[in-house]
């Protein structure tokens, strides 16, 4: 079932083969104009506030107990333990989850502190990560001291965040930057639906693309109609196509300067997988 946050309604093209830099019609209201800006100047003077903690989507890449030594309940499956921060009007709030259950709580960040409030969660039972799970709540909450390196302090080409629990543990973070951070604007909302079948690209050197066409929802978030069938020649950003499955995915689309991405205009990103089939 589509949730609330799909509530959005797009538009076709009339074109049969879909580039990056086709110049369509903004889908919602909320489209905004190209900027040159990108995260470089933001990676270099990032500062320790709930603002730049939502410009990245956090990996766990190291957790040790109070004595220095490895959670291996986390690190050994550290790629799919993800933090992410979300800035509201109204509050912020953090989200997590070591690959089961999503979980989380409103924050505040002052002083280098975190705040985190009563925890929320999913209630799925995952037999292979509950320890892992369980563990997590635990660590995540009430208060931790954070430490923030931008990519030229760090080792590494990614911002680190060092997380400091007050019974004496670390967890340590990656980030990468969130799309709306990456391309300084707010995306435009698109769904599509992807057929399982590649078929062949106008560019012989490339092996395979996608065959797409768009998806109409109402306000209630019903199915009201579709497109028609289109070749689409671009990558979208965070998504892996299955030869098997038919998808409809919830997009989110990007203008960027067209010398930022070597003439493109549009950036496709994956958002949410709204449905899935088995390919008949």
């Amino acid at each position: 079932m589509l949730s609330a946050k799909g509530l959005f309604t797009v538009m076709v093209t009339s074109s049969l083969l879909l580039v990056g830099c086709q110049n369509t019609d903004p889908v919602t209201s909320h489209s905004s104009a190209p900027q040159r800006s990108t995260m470089a100047n933001a990676e270099n003077k990032l500062t320790l506030n709930a603002a730049s903690l939502a410009n990245y989507h956090w990996q766990l890449l190291a957790a040790k107990d109070k004595h220095g030594q490895s959670l291996s309940i986390l690190e050994t499956i550290k790629d799919q333990v993800n933090l992410s921060f979300y800035v509201d009007k109204s509050a912020n709030r953090a989200s997590f989850t070591v690959g089961c259950n999503g979980m989380g709580a409103d924050f505040t960040v002052s002083n280098q502190t975190l705040k985190m409030g009563d925890i929320i969660s999913t209630e799925m039972y995952c037999q292979e990560v509950d320890q892992a799970e369980r563990l997590m709540a635990q660590l995540m909450r009430g208060n931790s001291k954070l430490s923030i390196e931008s990519p030229k302090q760090s080792t590494t080409t990614q911002p680190l965040l060092t997380q400091q629990l007050a019974t004496g543990e670390v967890l340590v973070w990656k980030g990468t930057a969130t799309p709306e951070a990456k391309y300084q604007q707010k995306g435009d909302i698109v769904f599509w639906e992807v057929n399982h079948q590649l078929q062949g690209c106008p560019n012989p050197n490339q092996k395979g693309c996608l065959k797409v066409r768009p998806v109409y929802y109402d306000e209630q978030g019903i199915k009201t109609g579709v497109g028609d069938w289109q070749i689409f020649v671009d990558k979208i950003e965070g998504y892996n196509h299955d030869s098997g499955i038919d998808t409809v995915l919830r997009l989110k689309r990007f203008t960027v300067d067209p010398i930022d991405v070597k003439g493109k205009q549009f950036v496709y990103v994956l958002d949410q997988i709204i449905e899935s089939s088995v390919a008949n």
